[in-house]
C-alpha cells in the first residue's frame, strides 16, 4: 500500500489529485477498518471506520499509536507485538483480536488480515484490514449459552433421554426418543442393535467409534448424525451422553444421554451455506482479486482487490458478459502478454496434481493502474448463483525476485569464472612447463591474488546468508564511540595502490552511537571500499561524522564516477550493480549487506550521487542515551 501516496509526474496534478481523492474516499467509505503502521506501531494511514472507533479523525490518527486512543493497555501491547511479528516473519496473517471502543468502553471483535510491506526506504510497514465480527461473536456466545440452557431443560424435563446398560446391552428411553426415531411410543426399551440399525450407513462407523471412545474414557460422547426412520424419512439428530457409572476396575456399566431432532437447524444451515458460498469464494484468497460470474456468464461480483490491482472500478465491470470482460482486461495488458480469456484457462491442463492451471499476464502502467504481473486461475464455484470465479494474484514481487536471481547467477558465474580461469591457466603452466624461478613466483602471486578474490566473493555470499538466517539475533548492540569506529575501520582498511588514506572530519566531543561494533564496522568498511572502487587517484575520499538530532551520521564522500538518480535509487537491492561492465569486481551484494545490517541496527542508509561528480553514502545510527550507557 506504500504506493498509495506516490506521485506520478507523468500525468497532470489534477488527475492525480482526483485519483488520490477517489482512492481515499473508497478507503474511508469502506465499512471495514483499514490502516497502515510502521515498526513502532504508529499509524501511517487510517480510514474513517478506525477514526470513529477511536473517537478521532483520520488526520488525528497519523503519527500516533493505539495507546493514544485505546485505554486497554493489554490490547495495545498485543497489537504492537503482533504487527512486529508479522513484519518480521514477512508473511500475511489472519488474526482474531479485540478492541475497546473509546466512546462506549465496549469490547468489539475483529478478524484482521495483516500484510507485511516494505516502504520506499526499506522500512518495515504493515497493512491491516479488519472486519468487525462482533455480532458474529456475540451470536456464537449466545448459541453456546442457548445450548447450555437446552442441556438444563433436557435434564429437567427428560426430553429425548436414553439410558444404556452397557453390561446387558439394553437401552431404556422415554417417549420423545421414540418420536424422534420413528418408533412406537410404547417401545421404551430395546437392544443397542436397534439403535445401530437406525444409523445412516454413511455415519454408522463414525458414531459407533465415538461411542467406543467415550466408553474408553477418552472423551464425552457427542455426535450429530443422520438416522433412517422406518418410514424411509431421514432425520438429523444431536446425540450426547457420557459414562455415569464404572466398576472398581473402571469398566463402564452405565451410560446416559439425550437426543434432539436438529433437522430444521441443519436445513437452515444448508440455506445459509448456499447463501454465503459466494461471499466465502470472494474472500477465500483475499487480498487477491477475484471476479464471480453468474449462471449466464456475466460478471456478478467484483472484489475491491480486483479493482485495486487492475484500476477497473466495479461499476465498470459489473454486468459485463464474459467476452466483454475479457476484452476490458486484455486492453490493460502489455501486448506480449495479453489476456487470452476464460475459455483458454478452461482448456489448460493442470501442470501437476493438486495444482490449478494458471495464466500469467503483465499489466501496462497507466493513470489508474501500476505495472503489475498477475497470475490468473479459474475455479468453478459450484454454487447455484455462481458459475465461475476468476482469481488474480499479484506476483510482481516473485517475478522480480526470479529476475534478480537470474541476474545474480549470471553475475556470480561471471565473477567466479574470471579468477578461476586465471588459477586454472597459471596452475597448468606451473605443472606442464619449465619456467624460471622469477616466472614461478609471478604465477604463484597471480594464483594467490585470484584465489583471494574468489574467497572474498564467496565470503560475501555466505555473509548475507548468515544475516538473513539470524535476523540480528547474534548482534550485540551497545554504545559505541563513532570516532573509534571510524578510526578502527580506516586503520584496518587495505588502501589500493597509489591511493591516499581517507580524510577525516570528526567532532571534538566523543559521539556515542548505538550499534553492534563489528557489524557497524562491516557496513562502514563496505561503503569505504566502494568509494575507492568507483573513484581513482588522485581524487580524495572523505569521512565525516556528525550528530543529527537523535542520530549519528557517518558520511563517506568520493569524487568518482557517480550515479544517475535511477541507479542511486536501486543501490542496496540484492545483486544490483550500477556498473555492469564487469570492470569493477563484485557481486552487487556489498551494499545489500549494508542495507540489511543498518535495518537490523534500527538505522538507515542513503545515497546522494551525480554522474561524473561522485557519491555521498550516509550511514545513520541511533544516538546512544545515558540510559543506554548505564545498561552497558
Amino acid at each position: 500500500m506504500s504506493h498509495l501516496n506516490r506521485r506520478n509526474t507523468d500525468h497532470p496534478n489534477s488527475a492525480l489529485m482526483e485519483a488520490n481523492a477517489l482512492l481515499r474516499t473508497v478507503i474511508d467509505e469502506n465499512p471495514n477498518i483499514i490502516l497502515m503502521k510502521d515498526w513502532d506501531g504508529k499509524f501511517l494511514l487510517g480510514n474513517r471506520a478506525l477514526a470513529q472507533l477511536y473517537g478521532t479523525t483520520t488526520e488525528g490518527l497519523v503519527g500516533k499509536d493505539d495507546g493514544a486512543f485505546n485505554p486497554n493497555a493489554e490490547q495495545v501491547a498485543f497489537y504492537l507485538q503482533n504487527v512486529r511479528e508479522v513484519m518480521s516473519q514477512g508473511q500475511p496473517q489472519t488474526v482474531l483480536e479485540e478492541s475497546t471502543n473509546s466512546a462506549t468502553g465496549q469490547t468489539q471483535f475483529y478478524q484482521s488480515i495483516k500484510i507485511p510491506l516494505t516502504g520506499a526506504q526499506g522500512q518495515k510497514q504493515i497493512l491491516v484490514i479488519a472486519n468487525d465480527v462482533t455480532e458474529l461473536k456475540q451470536t456464537q456466545q449466545k448459541l453456546e449459552a442457548s445450548e447450555r440452557r437446552l442441556s438444563y431443560v433436557l435434564e429437567a424435563t427428560g426430553e429425548g433421554v436414553w439410558d444404556w446398560n452397557v453390561a446387558t446391552g439394553i437401552v431404556n428411553h422415554n417417549r420423545r426418543w421414540c418420536q424422534i426415531s420413528g418408533m412406537d411410543e410404547q417401545f421404551l426399551q430395546h437392544p443397542l442393535s436397534v439403535f445401530s440399525e437406525l444409523l445412516h450407513p454413511d455415519d454408522k462407523d463414525l458414531v459407533l467409534d465415538r461411542l467406543r471412545q467415550c466408553l474408553a474414557g477418552q472423551a464425552p460422547y457427542h455426535s450429530e448424525h443422520r438416522m433412517c426412520l422406518p418410514n424411509h424419512r431421514v432425520v438429523w439428530v444431536q446425540d450426547r451422553g457420557n459414562v455415569v457409572e464404572r466398576d472398581a476396575q473402571g469398566v463402564p456399566l452405565r451410560m446416559v444421554g439425550s437426543v434432539v431432532d436438529i433437522s430444521l437447524r441443519k436445513a437452515a444451515q444448508q440455506q445459509v451455506q448456499e447463501h454465503s458460498a459466494q461471499l466465502d469464494a470472494m474472500f477465500a484468497l483475499s487480498p487477491d482479486g477475484f471476479v464471480a460470474f453468474d449462471e449466464a456468464h456475466c460478471v456478478s461480483l467484483v472484489s475491491p482487490a480486483f479493482s485495486h490491482l487492475t484500476g477497473l472500478p466495479a461499476s465498470q465491470v459489473l454486468g459485463l458478459a464474459e467476452a466483454a470482460f475479457v476484452q476490458q482486461l486484455d486492453h490493460l495488458c502489455q501486448p506480449a502478454t495479453g489476456f487470452a480469456g476464460l475459455d483458454a484457462l478452461r482448456a489448460l491442463q493442470p501442470p501437476a496434481q493438486g495444482v490449478e492451471p494458471r495464466m500469467v499476464i503483465e499489466l501496462a502502467a497507466s493513470a489508474t493502474c501500476q505495472h503489475r504481473v498477475l497470475a490468473i486461475t479459474l475455479r468453478s464455484a459450484g454454487a447455484h448463483k455462481v458459475s465461475d470465479v476468476l482469481y488474480l494474484r499479484d506476483i510482481t514481487h516473485e517475478s522480480e525476485v526470479d529476475r534478480l536471481k537470474s541476474e545474480f547467477l549470471s553475475t556470480a558465474a561471471h565473477e567466479l569464472r574470471t579468477p578461476m580461469a586465471s588459477i586454472y591457466g597459471f596452475a597448468e603452466v606451473l605443472r606442464e612447463q619449465k619456467i624460471t624461478a622469477k616466472e614461478r613466483k609471478e604465477f604463484v602471486d597471480i594464483i594467490y591474488h585470484q584465489a583471494s578474490l574468489m574467497s572474498s566473493i564467496l565470503n560475501e555470499l555466505l555473509d548475507i546468508a548468515r544475516i538473513e538466517a539470524r535476523r540480528g539475533k547474534d548482534f550485540v548492540i551497545a554504545p559505541t564511540s563513532a570516532q573509534a569506529l571510524v578510526a578502527s575501520v580506516v586503520d584496518n582498511f587495505h588502501l589500493p595502490s597509489g591511493r591516499s588514506a581517507p580524510a577525516l572530519s570528526l567532532p571534538e566531543a566523543d559521539l556515542q552511537l548505538l550499534a553492534d561494533p563489528q557489524k557497524a564496522a562491516q557496513a562502514l568498511l563496505n561503503v569505504l571500499s566502494n568509494a575507492y572502487k568507483y573513484s581513482s587517484a588522485p581524487s580524495p575520499v572523505l569521512i565525516v561524522v556528525a550528530q543529527r538530532g537523535a542520530h549519528v551520521g557517518i558520511d563517506v564522500t568520493d569524487q568518482g564516477v557517480g550515479m544517475s538518480p535511477e541507479q542511486s535509487h536501486r543501490v542496496g537491492e540484492r545483486f544490483y550493480r550500477a556498473d555492469d561492465s564487469g570492470k569493477v569486481p563484485g557481486t552487487g551484494l556489498g551494499m545489500s549487506i549494508v542495507k540489511e545490517i543498518m535495518a537490523l541496527l534500527h538505522g538507515s542508509f542513503a545515497v546522494n550521487s551525480q554522474p561524473g561528480k561522485g557519491s555521498v553514502v550516509s550511514l545513520v545510527f541511533p544516538l546512544a542515551t545515558v540510559s543506554d550507557s548505564r545498561k552497558a
